[in-house]
């Protein structure tokens, strides 16, 4: 199946109120994109704007529905995953409620563990935020 014919719960850990994807659009050996339409009523939402922690968990929850659907095609059991560092996050801008994100990851190194990627928020071809994130998974 591809990534965008999945539901995203079935590809992520994390559950309602905390879910900051509403898609995984593709997925390489390498990268993924999802999407996310903010809706004022997410818990990340403040003042009308989608704030900077939701951008990071976009990310984080991208990442997240990547090595699930990674983990689902190779018929395995979806892994819980934990942020071990964030490095050089820049936030250019918070988006408005009642819009669409896009979040993108590349996987840059897996290594004893932990998964690094870079990842971005835009949206449309706006770049909205970036950074480097330390995932560890949690793997039995």
């Amino acid at each position: 199946m591809k990534p965008s014919e999945y539901a995203i719960l079935e590809l992520i850990p994390q559950r309602p109120p905390f879910v900051m994807i509403d898609r995984l659009a593709e997925a390489t050996e390498k990268s993924a994109k999802g999407q996310l339409f903010i809706k004022e009523t997410n818990v990340l939402c403040h003042n009308g704007s989608f704030q900077e922690a939701g951008l990071m968990e976009c990310i984080a929850q991208t990442a997240a529905a990547f090595t699930g659907y990674r983990q689902l095609c190779a018929n395995k059991e979806i892994a819980l995953g934990y942020i071990g560092a964030i490095k050089n996050l820049v936030i250019h801008s918070l988006p408005p409620a009642n819009t669409e994100i896009q979040s993108e990851i590349i996987v840059d190194n897996e290594l004893l563990g932990y998964t690094i990627v870079t990842g971005k928020i835009f949206q449309d071809k706006t770049l909205l935020a970036e950074c480097e994130m330390r995932i560890l998974l949690d793997t039995p």
